[in-house]
This record gives C-alpha cells, structure tokens and sequence, in this order.
C-alpha cells in the first residue's frame, strides 16, 4: 500500500513510498539521482502527495527534507489532510566551496502538525524575498526609462506599455537562467 507518493516535476513518474528506503515507522529517505534517472541538480521541484484513502491523523502532516553530500536535512514543506498535494522546489544545498555535492536525497517523515508552524514561516519569509527580488528588477528596468526632465524626486514617468516591456524581458532572462534570483540571495 502506497503511503504517499512524490513526482519530480517534468523529470519521473508517480514514485510511491515503496520505493523509499524507510529508516523507522515514520521517516523515508530516496536518493534522487538514482530514482529521477538524471543529474540530481537537474531535479529542481518535487510534488509530495497523500494518495486517497490514507489519510493522516488531522494533526499530523508529512515533511519534506532535502541533503546534498554530507549537509543537514533542510526542510521544503509539507502537505496535510487539508492540503494533500503540493509542488516545493528543491534548492539543493550546496558545498561550503559553492560547488555541487556527488549525491542528493529527500526525506519524508510524519510529523506533528503544530511542528511545522515555524519552519513554514522560514519558507514563507524566503517566498516573501524573493517577491522583493522580482519588484526590484521591475523598478530598476522602470528607472531606466525615467527622462532628465523628472516632474519630482518622487514621481517617475515611464512608458504606458512599461509592464508588458518588463515582463517580456523578465521572461527572457528567466528561460535562459531560471535561477537568476535566487543566486543572487545566495550570494548577498
């Protein structure tokens, strides 16, 4: 019986807890190279699932961790009876050098709810970032269009079409380099 199940976004099929190494009764590791058939850095999203008819207590969830090389378990999320299915991005740790461990696995355990509370509060501050991220390279490409005549220090005259411009370009940037962002965080 399938306890719960996990998809590598655009890279596996349903891969169910079966498949997992299980450490003890409530804990599940996998290691995500050997499984995803692929370069395990070229794994960057991970849908967990509870599948229907194994429902968790209503105050337990399942976890999400993921350890590159010899790193601590680093939490990407969790799902619950309330929200059963979710897509988290991997982000896998990296060497203190920068560069890319040998191996990377994920880990799933049963975990009370109220237990996550904090560390959901990380991902939603690292989220909250990144959308500070987005809305600054939105303001610095409307700067670039601010004529010499300013009306004021605190008004800004640009292009009518400036948020189609932008997000054109945006999406160009982020095909060629989906992780332009988020190095940037990692290195500031």
């Amino acid at each position: 019986m399938m306890l719960f199940g996990v998809v590598f976004v655009k890279k596996s099929f349903v891969i169910g807890s079966d498949a997992f190494t299980r450490v003890d009764p409530t804990h599940w590791t996998l290691d995500v190279g050997r499984t995803a058939g692929a370069s395990y850095h070229d794994v960057r999203d991970v849908c967990l699932f509870i599948p229907e008819g194994n429902l968790l207590d209503n105050s337990s969830c399942l976890v999400v961790y993921v350890q590159a090389g010899n790193s601590t378990w680093e939490y990407r999320g969790s799902v619950s009876n309330a929200a059963p299915s979710e897509v988290f991005p991997l982000q896998w740790p990296l060497n203190p050098d920068g560069s890319l461990p040998p191996n990377a696995q994920i880990g799933v355990s049963v975990e009370p709810i109220a237990d996550t509370v904090g560390k959901e509060q990380h991902v939603l501050g690292s989220k909250e970032e990144f959308a500070k991220r987005v809305a600054m390279d939105l303001f610095r490409y409307m700067e670039s269009f601010q004529a010499a005549t300013a009306i004021s220090a605190e008004q800004m005259v640009v292009p009518l079409n400036i948020l189609d411009r932008w997000f054109n370009k945006f999406q160009d940037k982020f095909r060629r380099d989906p992780d332009f962002l988020t190095r940037a965080a990692e290195k500031s």
